[in-house]
C-alpha cells in the first residue's frame, strides 16, 4: 500500500468513528427519552389504579345498598303475599 491509500483508508475509518460516535450520542438521547416516557407512563398507570380502586369502593357500596333494597322489597312481597293468601282462604 502506499501513502495515498493508507490516508484514505484512515479517512474512512475516521468517518466511521465519528458516524457511529453520533449514532451512538443519538441512541443516548432517545434512550433517555423513553426512560422520561416510561418515567410519565408508570405515573400515569398508578393514577389510574387510584381512580380505580375509589369507583370499585362507590360501585361495592351501590351494590350492598341495592341487595338490601331489594331484601327489604322481597320481605314486603313476601308479607302481602301471605297476608292476601291468608284473606282469600279464609273467606
Amino acid at each position: 500500500m502506499n501513502k495515498k491509500e493508507v490516508d484514505s483508508y484512515r479517512e474512512v475509518v475516521k468517518d466511521t468513528i465519528k458516524s457511529n460516535q453520533n449514532r451512538l450520542e443519538e441512541l443516548t438521547l432517545m434512550n433517555a427519552k423513553q426512560s422520561s416516557d416510561m418515567h410519565y407512563v408508570k405515573e400515569s398507570l398508578d393514577e389510574v389504579k387510584v381512580l380505580i380502586k375509589e369507583q370499585n369502593g362507590r360501585v361495592r357500596s351501590l351494590e350492598s345498598t341495592m341487595s338490601g333494597i331489594k331484601a327489604i322489597g322481597a320481605m314486603v312481597s313476601v308479607f302481602f303475599s301471605s297476608l292476601f293468601g291468608y284473606l282469600f282462604t279464609r273467606s
